[in-house]
């Protein structure tokens, strides 16, 4: 229809609307392509045969919020561990920073639905406490299992019930034997530890440790390192262990921290007590 208004000619054409669904879901796809390369290439920094990888198997945007590590490691199988590794750890942050923590189906297998978790009456958690070994004078009758994390206390475990030396297996078996290694367990799940469970988790390694041995060597500082964050992916390594080097004349991180703290407490008890401290 054209229209003269004035000096004007307006021309109006009708409008159709796209009935085509695969032609609007091809236009929302190609959209969906683009924002996934963006992201992959330039936010990710992977190389195009790993952006190749990802579209090969219709891997899009929604698809990476929901990824767990057992998919990154089927997604990787067979195939070159470098960009896996780029990979993963990318997707980790970008994960972080938009509030979804990566999980593992192998975590989240031990625990227990919504549904089947029990509010335990406070006067149960003494009792709780006692059967793993942590000394129920320390916690206050008050107290209740979500905020047991708080203390500074470390749980009193029979560590040389345990196997040595010390593997990501053995850990986790030493953290399940008692609440506080309990909690750990199911924060690590959610993502990185906090800094109360960082302090109690290194407690509890170097407490492990000189159950059997009494000085420490860089090789098992690197071990009980790998072993943390093998059992906590979110956990950074340079927190525990941070080789020595030409800048550095002993080691650094919380694992050789408290192993010498310990080391200057036992000895102080020693000297107090009147008995020579071990060398």
């Amino acid at each position: 229809m054209v229209e003269k208004i004035d000096n004007l000619i307006i021309k109006s054409e009708p409008f159709y609307a796209i009935e085509d669904t695969e032609l609007l879901n091809g236009i929302a796809g190609l959209h969906q392509d683009a924002d996934l390369r963006i992201l992959c290439l330039t936010r990710f920094g992977i190389c195009e045969e790993t952006m190749t990888l990802l579209e090969a198997q219709k891997i899009d945007i929604d698809c990476l919020k929901k990824m767990r590590f057992e998919d990154v490691d089927a997604l990787f199988e067979g195939r070159l561990l470098g960009p896996k590794i780029h990979f993963r750890e990318a997707l980790i942050a970008w994960r972080t920073e938009i509030g979804l923590p990566m999980k593992s189906l192998r975590m989240m297998s031990g625990r227990k639905r919504p549904a089947e978790q029990e509010i335990q009456p406070i006067r149960s958690v003494r009792a709780l406490n006692s059967n793993n070994g942590i000394d129920s004078a320390n916690v206050n009758s008050t107290t209740t299992a979500s905020d047991g994390y708080k203390s500074k206390s470390v749980p009193k475990i029979q560590y040389n019930t345990f196997p040595w030396p010390m593997t990501p297996e053995i850990l986790k078996d030493i953290l399940s034997s008692c609440t506080m290694g309990r909690l750990i367990l199911q924060s690590g799940e959610l993502g990185s530890l906090e800094k109360a469970f960082q302090s109690q988790l290194t407690a509890i390694v170097i407490d492990y440790h000189m159950e059997y041995d009494l000085k420490i060597t860089a090789m098992q500082l690197e071990n009980y390192a790998r072993c943390i964050t093998t059992l906590f992916p979110h956990e950074n390594k340079n927190t525990y262990h941070i080789p020595r080097g030409p800048a550095r004349r002993n080691p650094g991180g919380s694992l050789y921290s408290r192993f010498i703290n310990q080391k200057i407490s036992k000895k102080a008890l020693a000297i107090g007590s009147g008995v020579a401290a071990p060398i």
